[in-house]
């Protein structure tokens, strides 16, 4: 709600690493676990915040089993009017295509799109909405999704891109930052730097909770338009009224706070006027620990009001508890690896967060990635890879389509066979997710494996047409994967093939476009390990 202060639970702490940097080793099992936990976490706070209207459907009986707040909102309804029945059975959608038949059809197919839907109000009133449904396993039952959208805007998918892009690179920057830092307080001034001249931001700024009774917080950095706001402004983290600002409750309740417009909050009342006239007009602070004691807050501030949407507050959330390791590492004096370590993990984590927006607009690539990701697992096992190797491959072909980020949704789930144009468009996602990445410094070259997955033995791939061993061996593998998921499962466009007709079609060009021990690899997964594709 607009000019409201939101409270957000704590981000899930980052896995603890040994003494001498490295994570504790976890089976693929384990990994798959924690993967799940979190994405179903994900997912419904996505389900309560979306600004779609989300309905889900038992996928046996049809009747609605959930519905989310803005669908409510969007069609004038309260929600228990929705609990327990069908849709079609509904003044909202009479006589629109959420009917019966596209229920069934959805049972088969698991993905339809069908452009402009007009729906009823409980006001009588009609709203054109984009509708989208599609069928996924929950829980080990079949659950259907449909979606409504309100004004589409233009030009989402170069905004998506632009953020993400955005987003990686305040990353990469911050982990630079980490590695060069030799003192605390250049190294807090610097991540505040990047947060305005790379994030966007129009101040941000640093400070610690004072320990004596007034409970004042101390400016310990900043940078950014900030022409003497914080030296006049007394902001504390005591219950007073001056204690209720986004700073202060971060740093007492340990949650990460934001308002979304100052002009109307009214916990901003000790700040509003000299913060309207900075420019300041909505602002977020993240709290984090300096040797699980000292506590402090970073405070970001915007120039407009705005909506600080899940992925900008994950982002944000893992560059304040980047500073937190950062400035820990330097007061103990620990190994520059071990920094290293801790923030790979974090860019790791970032990456993905940033990789499953496309699996809002395109729920088949988000599935596809991860069952991709599996796959190539299993196969550098059998070929006998070291284990570190195998983990660069399988985070690489999670994010494998990462460019398809800039590719437009509706081509993304066209149920057709593309045009030539389309199709080139598609081709350019392999170069665009090594741009997305080629700057950030892993230790395994994941741009460069993303960025060959579609080149072919014989030359035939793109986008630069390499042979054989010019093919990172790493890409070789995430080929096969990729086409073996992509032909045993079902595609906006045809229907699954089957797992056999995968396994038959990369046996008959071994040796020719794939790389013939991958192929075998392969083949040995599921034939004689029995392994199956699903949905982790």
């Amino acid at each position: 709600m607009q000019g409201s202060s939101v409270v957000i639970a704590p981000l899930a702490k980052e896995p603890r690493v040994r003494s001498n940097g490295r994570k504790p080793p976890c089976s693929v099992v384990e990994l798959q676990t924690q993967a799940l936990a979190v994405t179903e976490l994900r997912y419904r706070r996505l389900f309560e915040t979306a600004r779609d209207g989300i309905l889900l459907l038992n996928a046996e009986t049809g009747r609605i089993e959930d519905v989310n707040q803005s669908l409510t909102e969007m069609l004038g309804y309260p929600y228990a009017e929705f609990l327990g029945k069908k849709p079609w059975e509904m003044v909202p959608f009479k006589g629109t295509e959420v009917d019966e038949s596209t229920f069934s059809e959805l049972r088969t197919k698991r993905y339809l799109r069908f452009g402009q839907v007009d729906l009823h109000t409980e006001r009588s009133q009609s709203i054109r909405v984009e509708f989208v449904g599609h069928a996924y396993g929950c829980n080990g039952h079949d659950i259907i999704e449909y979606n409504f959208r309100e004004g589409i805007e233009p030009n989402v998918s170069q905004m998506a891109a632009n953020s993400a892009s955005r987003a990686l690179e305040m990353l990469s920057q911050s982990s630079q930052a980490m590695l060069r830092g030799r003192d605390e307080q250049g190294l807090l001034q610097e991540y505040c730097r990047i947060a305005v001249e790379t994030g966007g931001y129009l101040m941000a700024w640093v400070g610690v909770a004072d320990s004596e009774p007034e409970k004042r917080v101390k400016v310990v950095a900043h940078f950014g338009c900030n022409d003497d706001y914080l030296e006049t402004t007394d902001i504390r983290w005591d219950e007073s009224e001056r204690g209720q600002g986004p700073t202060g409750r971060a740093i007492r309740t340990g949650q990460m706070q934001f308002t979304e417009d100052m002009s109307i909050d009214p916990k901003l009342s000790p700040w509003r006027v000299e913060a309207l006239k900075r420019r300041y007009w909505s602002s977020i602070a993240l709290p984090f620990l300096i040797d699980d004691s000292t506590k402090k807050c970073l405070t970001v501030y915007a120039d407009k009001p705005m909506h600080w949407s899940l992925q900008e507050r994950q982002v944000l959330q893992n560059i304040a508890n980047d500073m937190g390791f950062s400035v820990t590492a330097i007061r103990n004096a620990m190994a520059q690896e071990e920094g290293r370590v801790k923030l790979q993990v974090s860019l790791e984590q970032t990456v993905h967060v940033i990789a499953n927006t496309i699996g809002e607009r395109d729920s088949y690539t988000a599935g596809h990635q991860r069952r991709v990701a599996n796959l190539c697992s299993r196969i550098a096992l059998e070929l006998g890879l070291p284990a570190d190797t195998i983990h660069g491959l399988h985070l690489a072909a999670s994010i494998h389509d990462l460019g398809k980020i800039g590719i437009p949704a509706e081509i993304l789930a066209k149920p057709r066979a593309l045009s030539a144009i389309e199709f080139s468009l598609i081709k350019e996602h392999a170069n665009t997710g090594f741009n997305l990445l080629k700057n950030i410094d892993f230790p395994w070259p994941i741009a460069r494996i993303i960025q060959q997955h579609h080149e072919r033995m014989d030359g035939s791939g793109y986008p630069a047409g390499l042979k054989g061993d010019d093919i990172l061996l790493e890409s070789r593998i995430l080929a096969v994967a990729d086409n073996v998921e992509a032909m045993a499962s079902h595609r906006p466009y045809r229907p699954a093939l089957g797992i056999e007709v995968a396994l038959g079609e990369i046996a008959k060009h071994r040796g020719v476009t794939f790389d013939a021990d991958v192929v075998d690899a392969c083949l040995r997964v599921f034939r004689e390990h029995g392994y199956a594709i699903e949905d982790q």
